[in-house]
């Protein structure tokens, strides 16, 4: 093989690992010379499709002597529940195979089809709220906290009913358990964990809102304008508008730039649509945007290589905090003072102990020191894949800490402010503050 590319040597069968430095790739020395999916699906339980249920079905009511029913729009669809719903280790708790891929889509579509209706409803309440708080006059400057107070609402709906289910769910599960081994439990006998239909579901919902969320982001910051061709152009760049003031004048200058110009693409060109930020974009627009990437890309590598119990437990602190985190923005967005402040406090004392505390040292430390103990020395799992592919996890987790921390410091510029001007900003949402109404 000796296809030359970009200086390199690439054989098509090498795939990614052709465009890497030889080194790094170079069996069996290279720290990416490993397959981890082969190593990893050779001593992993393949996962119960929905093919394996009905076959095991027919077998048990042979094994019974009864008579397996299974055909009929009824019988089709109690088997489709029981396999969802009572069946471990199933297809859906992998959300990289193609039924869960179509569950999850429908979940993403049911979460905006749910947030379209209710978001104005929510809206509402913030506009009945701060026109009784602060009078009618209120609204018409605080249309953008309006829209932002039902997205928070609906937020606080969402963090605070998952966080119930999974304090239910995962209050006696052995890794939350330290008599019961706590931490060690995520990696000991992996990847063979059973997947509970409890836990496949709390994945598959909680990775519906990630994605939802993601795209919220985006049109929140975002707005995109159509443009009249004719009315703009790239051209407007190269003529200095102190040379002609009027708007008028511009454009028929474009226009003679534009015929002089003919084909000339490297001079003219001329865009259908403009992508502007948009007048609800939060001030911590990156820090929130990398914060979504590395939780998306986290939910699905997670999900694929069966690290499903440490990404609930992430997901569990994570939702934990966000509950004063939403109320404390609500009650700032109507400045509600005293409500903002108490609230404040609570999130603060909550953001230490679950994003500062609990998960760096335990979760990440686990990750760090347990992992190798339980899979490579206790386990079968190949030295060399543990050095070369968890050192990605070692770096999304890593980022999350960081953002942690970034965010934190946010806090305790916002909390300054309070005490010594005595005012609530939340620099999260402004940079530079806020006016106070």
């Amino acid at each position: 093989c000796d296809i030359p590319y970009l200086g390199r040597t690439i054989c098509p069968q090498s795939g990614w690992r052709s465009l890497l430095p030889n080194e790094w790739v170079e069996f069996p020395h290279g720290k990416l010379s490993h397959s981890f999916d082969s190593s990893f699906h050779r001593y992993a339980d393949r996962d119960v499709s929905y093919a394996d249920f009905r076959r095991w079905e027919k077998v048990n009511a042979m094994n019974s002597g009864t008579v397996y029913n299974g055909e009929g729009l009824s019988a089709t669809l109690q088997d489709y529940y029981n396999y969802a719903f009572h069946t471990n280790s199933t297809e859906l708790g992998m959300l990289t195979n193609p039924m869960a891929l179509c569950v999850l889509a429908a979940l993403v579509l049911i979460v905006r089809l749910l947030k379209k209706a209710f978001l104005p409803k929510f809206s509402a309440i913030g506009r009945r709220l701060g026109r009784s708080t602060h009078g009618p006059n209120w609204e018409n400057e605080n249309q953008e906290r309006i829209v932002k107070f039902g997205e928070y609402v609906y937020r606080l709906c969402y963090h605070s009913s998952v966080s119930i289910y999974g304090l239910w769910y995962f209050h006696d599960k052995s890794w939350w358990n330290k008599s019961q081994g706590g931490t060690s439990n995520l990696w000991d006998l992996h990847p063979n964990h059973p997947v509970e239909p409890g836990m496949a579901w709390y994945y598959l919902v909680q990775s519906a809102y990630n994605v939802d969320a993601l795209i919220s982001l985006l049109e929140l910051s975002f707005k995109v304008e159509l443009v009249n061709p004719m009315a703009y152009s790239s051209a407007l760049n190269f003529l200095e508008k102190e040379h002609v003031v009027d708007e008028g004048l511009r454009k028929q200058e474009v226009l003679k730039m534009m015929v002089k110009g003919g084909c000339d693409k490297t001079f003219l060109w001329t865009p259908l649509f403009q992508i502007k930020w948009s007048s609800t974009v939060r001030g911590d627009f990156r820090e929130m945007m990398a914060h979504h990437i590395v939780t998306n890309v986290l939910i699905f590598l997670s999900s694929y290589y069966r690290f499903t119990r440490i990404g609930s437990m992430i997901f569990l602190l994570h939702d934990l905090s966000d509950v004063p985190i939403d109320m404390s923005k609500l009650a700032n967005f109507v400045k509600w003072k005293t409500t903002t402040i108490v609230c404040f406090v609570t999130m603060v004392l909550m953001w230490i102990v679950t994003r500062l505390v609990i998960f760096p040292f335990l979760i990440c430390g686990s990750v760090l020191t347990e992992s190798y103990h339980f899979m490579v020395e206790k386990g079968t799992l190949d030295p060399a894949l543990h050095e070369a592919y968890f050192a990605f996890f070692y770096f999304l987790l890593g980022s999350l800490v960081l953002l942690h921390i970034t965010w934190f410091i946010i806090l305790l510029r916002i909390g300054w402010t309070l005490v010594s001007k005595g005012e609530t900003h939340d620099y999260s949402e402004h940079k530079k503050g806020e006016k106070q109404s």
